[in-house]
């Protein structure tokens, strides 16, 4: 089943910081989520209630956050950050 992938505007302004190297496999991890449930690779959910149904997967030295919408088949892409301390959850 093919899901539709949303880029939210501050996970795209995000994507253009990214040297385009590293850019091109946060791309490539982005892109597996068409091809199904996103749940495949270093994928967990987010801790907290300000991050409920959220999820981070892990691309490198970047985690990329999300949030599937099964109904619809849809994933919002809501941020790409440098792992830290507030990423590494």
């Amino acid at each position: 089943m093919i899901w539709i992938v949303h880029i939210h505007d501050g996970a795209a302004k995000q994507l253009k910081a990214i040297p385009p190297d590293r850019r091109q496999r946060v791309l490539d991890d982005i892109a597996v989520f068409e091809e199904g449930p996103p749940f495949r690779g270093l994928v967990k959910p987010l801790k907290g209630k300000d991050h409920k149904g959220q999820y981070r997967k892990v691309s490198g030295r970047y985690r990329i956050i999300f949030k599937p919408i099964h109904p619809m088949n849809t994933v919002d892409v809501l941020a790409v950050l440098l792992r830290n301390e507030k990423t590494h959850r």
